[in-house]
């Protein structure tokens, strides 16, 4: 099952210096006039990033992010089939600005439609052996290493950067008014809240990731 995050207006951050923008050049298309022309931008609703390509991410130069919030409580799959429709993956943050373009954009809509108490879907999933309410697992290897607990599976996406964010074993910002930890374990299981049987009540929106598109100016 896909991982999924809260989002909280009271954030602290670790600041990755990563540039945000929306056209970069191709800097790999300039053997003519017209390639010299060629540039990458993010669809409508996307914004782009700069990441540094590497093996892990695929050599990924550029990300397109959507923050898509729903006024209904959405499942991880009809979240999935939403960003596949935009040829889009179900992603999540691989820096600073990216993370913080997704909490702003999630908390400004839990606050506007008074939601307190509220998540929305990100990539990650949990690996089958530690798909379980036993405390004990949970707190074993492999189960409490956040670095091997959760699969990514958007290829272009590196998760060093989401481990460091993440509280213990979730990727999870508190929206709760009652939070005593600046992260949380409300989102510690695969389903919320905290029992695999239970139905998605509280994800109110995803995040989707594609590559730019070519744009000729």
């Amino acid at each position: 099952m896909k991982r999924w995050i809260l989002c909280s207006v009271l954030l602290c951050f670790c600041i990755v210096n990563v540039k945000a923008v929306f056209n970069i050049d191709n800097d790999e298309s300039c053997e003519s006039e017209e390639q010299e022309k060629q540039k990458v931008k993010c669809p409508k609703h996307y914004k782009g990033y700069f990441r540094a390509p590497t093996a892990t991410n695929n050599m990924t130069k550029m990300w397109c992010l959507r923050v898509v919030t729903v006024n209904v409580s959405v499942s991880e799959a009809a979240a999935q089939e939403a960003c596949n429709r935009e040829g889009s993956v179900l992603s999540t943050f691989a820096c600073y600005d990216e993370q913080k373009h997704i909490v702003r954009h999630a908390s400004k809509y839990f606050r506007r439609n008074n939601i307190t108490q509220g998540a929305i879907w990100l990539d990650g999933v949990r690996i089958e052996k530690c798909r379980t309410l036993n405390v004990t697992q949970q707190i074993a290897a492999p189960c409490n290493d956040k670095t091997k607990v959760f699969d990514i599976t958007d290829p272009r996406t590196d998760p060093k950067y989401a481990w460091t964010q993440w509280y213990r074993t979730a990727p999870s910002w508190a929206y709760w008014p009652l939070r005593a930890e600046e992260y949380s374990t409300y989102c510690d299981m695969a389903v919320p809240p905290y029992s695999f049987e239970k139905e998605l009540s509280t994800n109110y929106g995803y995040v989707c990731g594609r590559p730019p598109v070519l744009s000729f100016y």
